[in-house]
């Protein structure tokens, strides 16, 4: 039987490990750049490997765990954008799987980009793509029980698990009922709401793209947007992610994210607002 030529090889896994990248990285440009990389550096032992696929996995994996920890070290956070659809069954075909994961929800994309590398990585590739935590736990440099306690932990962030600690409970109670109140006042056209909700010191950070970074102080500077507010909360859909120290509010119009509006606050009140267009 004639030998599979390496570059077919390539061919065949390459969607499925752009979507891996991707679903690492946040974006399409890096997640080609890396498997490219990974073809380049090791096409002939992917070829002899018994499972190319799973070697080719490790090899992409690995480099994108380097660049997402040289990110850290940079403070950079690119996100890309694609439209929600349903995820694949846990038991579909890898390239379906693959296919499905390759178009996620920004709100996901988020809340992967507060996890650590490793724990993203080790996430994505048992929850996302089934490796088993012997087959992750080498490439994250880590014991199969230690890989599964980084996974559960990036679990947990994904779904929303309330913190253990009460105070801790409590405050991200607060934070969420601090967003609920500022988007209800702000549907309403409700000035002194949205006054109840700022503190008074509030910065307003408003992203105007090669213009740069508008920042608007002080409740009543902010709450007079109330118009855009309002448009911004009755003319959307929205997806609400729980942030590392705070919400975020995708706005979504005909199932694209078109906006991004993140809070901080402390008790009651909002601190910071930071608002980003998507489009």
């Amino acid at each position: 039987m004639p030998m599979t030529e390496p570059h077919e090889i390539f061919e065949t896994h390459r969607r499925y490990l752009t979507a891996v990248a991707y679903r690492m990285l946040g974006s399409h440009a890096d997640a080609e750049d890396a498997v490219q990389e990974a073809w380049i550096r090791a096409s002939g032992t992917a070829a002899e490997a018994d499972d190319p696929r799973a070697w080719l996995t490790k090899a992409v994996s690995r480099i994108c765990l380097d660049q997402l920890r040289a990110r850290g070290r940079r403070q950079e956070n690119p996100l890309d954008l694609l439209p929600d659809v349903e995820r694949a069954p846990a038991d579909a075909d890898p390239t379906v799987r693959a296919e499905s994961a390759d178009r996620v929800g920004y709100a996901l994309m988020l809340v992967l980009d507060q996890l650590s590398p490793d724990e993203r990585l080790a996430y994505v590739l048992h929850d996302v793509f089934g490796l088993s935590f012997d087959e992750v736990a080498p490439i994250v440099e880590r014991t199969p029980p230690a890989a599964r306690k980084l996974a559960s932990r990036a679990r947990d962030r994904v779904r929303g698990a309330a913190p253990r600690d009460a105070d801790q409970a409590t405050t991200r109670a607060q934070r969420r009922a601090v967003v609920d109140a500022f988007l209800a006042a702000a549907r309403d056209g409700d000035f002194a709401g949205l006054l109840a909700v700022l503190h008074p010191d509030v910065e307003f950070h408003l992203d105007q793209g090669a213009d740069g970074i508008r920042i608007v102080r002080g409740a009543e500077k902010v709450a007079a947007s109330a118009a855009a507010f309002h448009r911004y909360a009755t003319d959307y859909d929205f997806e609400i992610v729980e942030l590392a120290d705070g919400f975020a509010v995708v706005a979504i119009d005909d199932g694209v994210p078109v906006s991004l509006l993140s809070f901080s606050s402390e008790g009651d009140r909002i601190t910071v607002m930071e608002t980003r267009e998507l489009r």
